[in-house]
């Protein structure tokens, strides 16, 4: 595994704006790009330090390093913000001198004398103690996985949505609001968690025993997201496999496959077999191809957390608005009453410990809101006080547009350390 990388988030110019709301950062950029350089250069030469005893570990403990790299080095620029300011006026510090003092001959000594301290204080402690147990543990796990055995059981009553997710972020006192298409418009009724976003007998036993196991292992990465909580690999890949089935195994979906795959089983002589078309969709969790597909592009697009100040987003019958792009489909995910995932269109070539997040304005959370009601085919969930937002639903993709461009403007709260 290759070392996690020192990188520049300019972490002194938040230290200043803490330390001095009233200063215009803009003003001062010659200082904390010089202060930025010094926690830099620290950084690397700590992890150069480190890697004279490289020893290879598990990909599964990158992120981990990588956040705690982060966070390291937004404590040094702490530390080395009060030092260099040291009760001094910042429009009198000469930004030449400082760059001379900092990053000279004295400077660097100061540089590489603090890299030390730290590896030997903290950084190899951390590898000894930590992160070289876990990744012997990871790869002794995937030398000898343990044997998965569906726990299959007789079940009429399918939920295509998972009640746990229901349960944990749509119910209050385990009731939830659920809103029905009328010829009237939408109206609204409260019924329990469990009695809603289900079919009966929409797919075999063992293909509900196979999403149970899914579903398990993507309830933590769930409520990792909502924490801004950094994801490794598989917690990633679990989240990606969650979101996958909830496209494919929703009722709307099956029927449409169901519908395409008729003439091909009426052509194959089977068109009076009234299971070949489940066992025909059901055959799609054997085709990794297929998912390959699906998942790679959900994988590998930007992620994003949006956030409103009211619960104004709904979950409506389908789980999410999707919609097709020239690489993969695009998502977004309604995760609670205030919470969206988003998937955001091109590439990542490496994915950031934590999403990019943002709270957006009420104008934009409204446009959200209404995609998502047009989203459902019959019914939605929202929070208790909602009322159907007014006007009219704008394609996907401007708002896929919107919402890159406050993330890209550096909305309140956007994370920096991933």
């Amino acid at each position: 595994m290759d070392r996690p990388r020192a990188r520049r988030d300019w972490a002194s110019g938040t230290v200043v704006r803490k330390l001095f709301p009233e200063v215009d950062l803009q003003s001062i950029s010659a200082l904390t790009a010089i202060w930025d350089e010094v926690v830099e250069r620290i950084a690397t030469e700590m992890l150069t330090l480190n890697g004279a005893n490289r020893v290879e570990l598990h990909v599964n403990v990158r992120e981990e390093m990588v956040l705690e790299l982060a966070q390291l080095q937004s404590w040094l620029a702490e530390k080395v913000v009060e030092k260099r300011v040291a009760g001094r006026d910042l429009s009198s510090i000469d930004p030449d001198q400082e760059k001379e003092e900092c990053l000279g001959s004295d400077g660097k000594d100061t540089i590489s004398a603090t890299a030390r301290i730290i590896h030997d204080g903290f950084w190899s402690k951390r590898l000894e103690e930590r992160w070289k147990p876990k990744s012997a543990k990871a790869a002794e796990r995937e030398a000898n996985p343990p044997r998965t055995k569906l726990a299959v059981k007789p079940v009429g009553k399918n939920h295509f949505i998972p009640r746990w997710f229901i349960r944990d972020h749509w119910a209050v006192n385990g009731n939830v609001l659920r809103w029905r298409r009328t010829s009237e418009g939408w109206t609204s009724k409260r019924c329990g968690f469990g009695q809603w976003g289900y079919r009966h007998d929409l797919y075999s036993d063992q293909l509900e025993a196979y999403f149970g196991l899914l579903e398990g292992d993507a309830k933590r990465p769930i409520e990792m997201l909502l924490e801004t909580s950094p994801l490794n690999s598989p917690q990633r890949e679990a989240l990606v496999g969650f979101l996958v089935i909830q496209f494919l195994r929703n009722p709307y979906t099956i029927a449409a496959l169901h519908r395409g795959v008729a003439p091909v089983i009426a052509e194959l002589g089977h068109g009076d077999d009234p299971e070949m078309p489940r066992k025909a969709y059901e055959s799609l969790y054997g085709n990794n191809d297929f998912y390959h597909e699906i998942a790679s592009p959900l994988m590998w697009s930007p992620w994003a957390m949006i956030r409103s100040e009211r619960p104004v987003f709904v979950l409506p019958d389908t789980f999410a608005i999707r919609m097709g792009t020239q690489d993969g489909m695009r998502l977004i995910a309604p995760l609670t009453p205030t919470t969206c995932f988003v998937t955001l269109p091109g590439r990542e070539r490496e994915k950031r410990i934590v999403p990019r997040h943002a709270r957006v304005d009420e104008d934009l959370c409204r446009r959200i809101s209404l995609a998502l009601i047009q989203a459902a085919v019959a019914e939605f969930l929202s929070g208790t006080h909602f009322s159907v937002p007014r006007g009219e639903a704008e394609p996907p993709r401007d708002l896929l547009k919107a919402i890159a461009r406050v993330l890209d403007a550096g909305a309140e709260g956007e994370d920096i350390t991933g």
